[in-house]
């Protein structure tokens, strides 16, 4: 599955455990709209920030967010 409208950006972070993907939609590379991570308990955590504007999403970007984060997930347990 691929989608050409959203962009993925892993970020590490001193007040983080692990590290984390920000997801942005192409259009606006400079706000992201959600945040992949995982918490302390070792779980995959999806963060939804709130915007100044709408986010649409079909259901295969839902999809590719989640294949996205499943494929994140044990690289970032791995880091640490």
């Amino acid at each position: 599955m691929k989608n050409s409208t959203l962009v993925f950006e892993m970020v590490g972070d001193i007040n983080s455990t692990y590290p984390y993907l920000c997801v942005y939609v192409e259009e606006d590379r400079i706000n992201p709209f959600m945040e992949i991570g995982v918490t302390d308990g070792k779980q995959l955590q999806y963060t939804i920030y709130a915007c100044a504007r709408n986010i649409c999403l079909t259901a295969d970007d839902w999809g590719f967010i989640q294949e996205k984060g499943k494929e994140f997930f044990p690289k970032a347990l791995r880091m640490y």
